[in-house]
């Protein structure tokens, strides 16, 4: 009887700990997965942020292609640095 009460015991004690390591690998597995899901949406938003910069370089390289180009310098000179020809009369509409 004294040996059933020790392999009884023994049994449950083996029990006890197998559980608490299958618990304490399903916790890691869980942290895991949720790594896992923090590294792809990471990656998702480098690589669109990759494909916008390379549209940019692409727009610049253009842009350096185009450097000469009588037409562009115009434009520029019109959008981005508000030139204008000389004697030429710009009108200027405020509101909507």
């Amino acid at each position: 009887m004294a040996r059933r009460k020790k392999k009884r015991a023994s049994g449950l004690l083996t029990g006890v700990i197998l559980l608490l390591l299958i618990f304490g690998v399903g916790i890691q597995l869980y942290r895991l997965q949720d790594q896992l899901k923090t590294a792809r949406d990471e990656e998702a938003a480098l690589s669109e942020e990759i494909e916008q910069l390379k549209q940019e370089n692409a727009d610049l390289e253009e842009d350096i292609a185009n450097a000469g180009d009588p037409e562009l310098i115009e434009k520029i000179a019109r959008e981005e640095l508000g030139m204008a020809i000389k004697d030429e009369k710009v009108f200027y509409t405020t509101g909507g």
